[in-house]
């Protein structure tokens, strides 16, 4: 709603000819004014409802990470390309996570995995700027 008053605010006030002059300054100020405050207004609501009041669910967002297989990749440089992919086609295969189906590979050890496999050194913990 507060884009589509600001929009209806720049269409009100955009150019309409008059020779380049603009007799309608107050509207132009009012509409401008008013769109500087309820966007304002907007984007302090929505941190205070939206930003601040939302958490993290780690133990589901560590579920998500266990069952990616997308994160193989780290294993590349140690054991491969094509050794990586297999291990990642097991564990989409046998619907099993990354670690059991690279233990299960006999391609690298508990250790090796556990010392490679860090997603927060892959993609950040989320926190930049924070």
């Amino acid at each position: 709603m507060i884009a589509i008053q600001v929009i209806g605010n720049d269409t009100a006030v955009a150019p309409h000819g008059n020779f380049e002059l603009n007799a309608m300054r107050t509207v132009i100020i009012m509409d401008a004014l008013q769109s500087v405050r309820i966007l304002g207004d907007g984007c302090a609501k929505f941190l205070e409802y939206s930003v601040k009041a939302t958490s993290l669910n780690t133990e589901r967002i560590a579920g998500y990470v266990d069952n990616s297989a997308m994160i193989v990749t780290a294993l590349s440089p140690l054991i491969g390309y094509q050794n990586a992919a297999h291990i990642a086609e097991a564990a989409v295969a046998g619907n099993t996570i990354l670690r059991e189906a690279a233990l299960a590979s006999g391609k690298i050890t508990a250790e090796q995995f556990d010392s490679i496999i860090k997603p927060t050194n892959m993609i950040g913990d989320g926190l930049a700027g924070a």
